[in-house]
């Protein structure tokens, strides 16, 4: 199952994030969850102390910030990369 935080979903609605990118970003993830291989995408873990391995989606000037819970893709950031990765500097 995939979850997308709040603040994603709303941004989803207010039109912040471009129809196409979300779709994109979806489809991907809908790829991740039926093979289970993240080496499919532009998938990078990122470096830091958190309390869940947080990997990064790169598709084209976007990036989506997610964890793994068994086979549950939690998406807790989805923005432009100028603004996304501010909140995940270690």
């Amino acid at each position: 199952m995939i979850e997308y935080d709040k603040d994603i979903q709303k941004a989803i609605e207010k039109r912040k994030i471009p129809d196409k990118v979300f779709s994109q970003i979806h489809n991907c993830f809908l790829a991740i969850e039926k093979i289970g291989d993240l080496s499919i995408f532009d998938i990078k873990k990122i470096k830091g102390d958190y309390q869940y391995d947080y990997f990064r989606l790169r598709k084209g000037n976007y990036r989506a910030i997610f964890h793994m819970e068994n086979k549950n893709i939690h998406v807790v950031a989805l923005e432009h990369r100028s603004e996304v990765y501010k909140k995940w500097e270690s």
